[in-house]
C-alpha cells in the first residue's frame, strides 16, 4: 500500500476542513433564509386571506384592490384554477411551481367553499437561486484559496524536514561517530534526529565489529594457506611421480584460489573503491580451462560432455580472482545440475555464456536464484550466485539467466 506524502496529507486535511466548514456555513445560511422566507410569506398571505374573507362577508370585496402578483379565487372563479392549485389541501403552501412560476398559496374556507389566495414569488425565488449561485462560486474560491494556503503552509511546515533530509544526504559512508541531534534541539525534528543518532551509534559498533572480524579472519586464514603453499613447494622440489606432481599442482592452485577468494570477499566488504593489485592481463580462456581441469572428476562421474566455442577473450581490468570466482560459480552450478548431458561454453570479446542441458529452474524461482538464502540443492547455502550478483553489480557487469525445466539453463555475463 502506497503511503501519501506529508505535503499531500496536509493539503488534503486543510481542503477538507475548509470545504466542510464552508459547506456547513452556506447550508446553514440557506436553511435559515428558507425558513424565514416561508414563515414571513405564510403569515403575510394567511393574514391577507383572512382580510379578503372579511370583505366578502361585508360585501366589500373588489378585485381591483389586490396588489400586482396577487390572485384571489372564490366561488365560480375556482373553476379556472390550474390543477396544481386545485388539488392542494387547506393550509399554507410555499414555492408551488405552476406554469414555470413559483407561488405562495393559502387555501382556506368561506361559507363551506374552498377559497384560494396566490402570491407570485418568482422574483424571490430568482434571488434565492442567485444567492445559491454566489454561494457555490464562493465555495469554489474558498477551495482554491485553501489549496494555495495549504501549499504555502506545507513549505513552512516541511522546511525542518527538508533540512534534516538534506543533512542526512550529506553524510558520507566513511563518517563515524556522527551526532546531529544538537542542531535540532527544541523542535519536533530533534526527536527524529536523536533517534537517528542512536541508530548511527549502533551502526558504528556493528561496522567496527565487522571490520575487526574481517581483519582477524583474513590474517588467520592466510597463515595456514601460506604454510600449505610452502609445504607444496618443498614437495614439488623432490622427485615425485606424475600423479603426485599433478596432486601437488592442484593443492597449490586450490590454495591460490582460496587466497584469491579471501581477497575478493574483503574487497566486496569494503565501502570504498580500493582495488586488488592486478599486474597482468586476464586470460579468460586460461581461467576456464583451469576450472574445467579442477572439475574433471565431476565431469567424468556425471558423464558430461564439454563443448567450447572460444571466439575471443574479453579485455578486463578487474581483479582476476573476482573473475575466476564469478565464472567458477556459474560453471560449478551447471555441472551440479546436469547429468549425462552437455555443457556449452561460449567466450567472445564481450562476455561468456554457459549453457547446460540439466534439470532447469522453474519460472517462478528464477527471480530467487540470486538471493543469499536460496538454493536448489540439498544442503546448499545459496551464497554462490549471490556472490556472483554482488561482483557483477560492483563492476557494472550484466548477468542474464534463462531456464526451462527439463531442458536446461543458460547464464550469460556481458562485461561491456
Amino acid at each position: 500500500m502506497k503511503i501519501a506524502s506529508i505535503k499531500f496529507r496536509v493539503i488534503l486535511a486543510l481542503v477538507l476542513i475548509v470545504t466542510i466548514t464552508s459547506s456547513l456555513f452556506a447550508g446553514g445560511v440557506m436553511l435559515i433564509k428558507t425558513q424565514l422566507e416561508e414563515v414571513i410569506f405564510e403569515n403575510m398571505v394567511s393574514a391577507q386571506l383572512d382580510e379578503l374573507k372579511q370583505r366578502l362577508d361585508a360585501n366589500q370585496y373588489d378585485e381591483s384592490t389586490l396588489f400586482t402578483g396577487w390572485h384571489f379565487y372564490y366561488g365560480s372563479s375556482t373553476t379556472a384554477l390550474p390543477p396544481e392549485i386545485a388539488e392542494l389541501p387547506a393550509g399554507s403552501h410555499h414555492s408551488v411551481l405552476v406554469d414555470g412560476n413559483y407561488y405562495q398559496i393559502e387555501v382556506g374556507e368561506w361559507r363551506e367553499q374552498q377559497v384560494y389566495l396566490t402570491y407570485d414569488i418568482a422574483e424571490w425565488e430568482a434571488q434565492e437561486h442567485t444567492v445559491l449561485t454566489m454561494l457555490f462560486y464562493g465555495l469554489v474560491l474558498v477551495l482554491l484559496a485553501s489549496l494555495i494556503m495549504g501549499w504555502s503552509a506545507t513549505r513552512a511546515i516541511l522546511a525542518p524536514v527538508r533540512a534534516l533530509s538534506k543533512r542526512l544526504t550529506q553524510i558520507q559512508p566513511g563518517e563515524r561517530r556522527l551526532q546531529i541531534a544538537d542542531d535540532y534541539q527544541g523542535t519536533e525534528i530533534g526527536e527524529i534526529a536523536a533517534a537517528f543518532d542512536k541508530y548511527m551509534e549502533r551502526l558504528d559498533h556493528f561496522v567496527e565489529r565487522e571490520r575487526s572480524f574481517t581483519a582477524a579472519a583474513s590474517h588467520e586464514l592466510r597463515t595456514p594457506l601460506s604454510v600449505m603453499m610452502g609445504a607444496s613447494d618443498v614437495l614439488a622440489e623432490n622427485p615425485q611421480s606424475a600423479a603426485s606432481m599433478r596432486a601437488i599442482a592442484r593443492i597449490k592452485r586450490a590454495c591460490s584460489e582460496m587466497l584469491a577468494f579471501i581477497e575478493a570477499t574483503l574487497y566486496l566488504s569494503r565501502e570504498d573503491a580500493t582495488s586488488i593489485d592486478q599486474s597482468a592481463a586476464i586470460d579468460m580462456v586460461s581461467i576456464v580451462e583451469s576450472l574445467l581441469e579442477d572439475s574433471a572428476p565431476q565431469l567424468a562421474d556425471r558423464d558430461i560432455r564439454i563443448e567450447k566455442n572460444f571466439l575471443g577473450s574479453p579485455e578486463l581490468v578487474q581483479p582476476s580472482s573476482l573473475v575466476q570466482i564469478t565464472v567458477g560459480n556459474i560453471l560449478r552450478n551447471a555441472i551440479e545440475h546436469t547429468r549425462q548431458g552437455c555443457i556449452t561454453i561460449d567466450i567472445d570479446s564481450d562476455g561468456i555464456i554457459v549453457t547446460d542441458t540439466g534439470e532447469g529452474i522453474p519460472a517462478d524461482k528464477l527471480e530467487q536464484v540470486f538471493e543469499r538464502s536460496y538454493s536448489t540443492k540439498n544442503g546448499g547455502t545459496g551464497l554462490g550466485l549471490n556472490l556472483v550478483r554482488r561482483i557483477c553489480d560492483r563492476f557494472g557487469w550484466s548477468i542474464d539467466i534463462a531456464s526451462e525445466v527439463g531442458v536446461g539453463t543458460k547464464v550469460g555475463i556481458t562485461f561491456y
